[in-house]
């Protein structure tokens, strides 16, 4: 995973269940505060990603305090290194 903590994400996967809100969208860019390994009763193992400013509460079905999203639901905000924006200029 190359997601750590105090780096910017972005979301791309926001889907849930009808009767589920998560309050994150997709698109949306969030800092990342924790990052590891998770475990649910259901769902087993999985690598877990908490959000600044992102507060989930308790989890209705399970008691957790502010459990962590999916971490596949993020990637890594990349920026253009300053050699990039130069070719862009160059070749506008």
């Amino acid at each position: 995973m190359n997601i750590r903590p105090g780096d910017e994400v972005i979301c791309i996967d926001d889907t849930t269940l009808p009767e589920q809100y998560l309050g994150i969208r997709a698109g949306e860019v969030y800092r990342a505060t924790w990052v590891g390994m998770c475990r649910t009763y259901l769902g087993g193992d999985y690598a877990g990603i908490r959000l600044a400013g992102v507060n989930r509460g308790v989890c209705p079905q399970f008691g957790e305090e502010d459990p962590p999203f999916a971490a596949r639901r993020f990637r890594p905000v990349v920026k253009p290194t300053v050699e990039e924006e130069k070719k862009v200029e160059e070749t506008v």
